[in-house]
């Protein structure tokens, strides 16, 4: 459960980052209403999981090795022509 909401709020700051507060206010209220308070750290603790994973897909797709041996190759290439 705590994976869910944490999923839900990671969608929703993703697509609209400037009402972040307002989405962790209303996720506090609605956990309260369904007595689900002691899931807070939990979900806390998914949604990093879930900001790491994004941090790590944008820095491979950044980088990534068929695209680093591509240039790479295309480097060798204009040297060969240019030599």
């Amino acid at each position: 459960m705590a994976r869910d909401y944490a999923q839900a709020l990671f969608e929703l700051i993703k697509e609209n980052p400037s009402k972040g507060k307002e989405y962790l206010k209303n996720l506090k209220e609605a956990l309260a209403r369904r007595g689900h308070e002691k899931l807070l750290p939990r979900i806390f603790s998914e949604y990093e999981k879930l900001v790491a994973r994004e941090e790590r897909a944008q820095q491979f797709a950044r980088i990534n090795p068929k695209e680093e041996q591509k240039r790479i190759l295309i480097e060798l290439y204009q040297k060969l022509i240019h030599a």
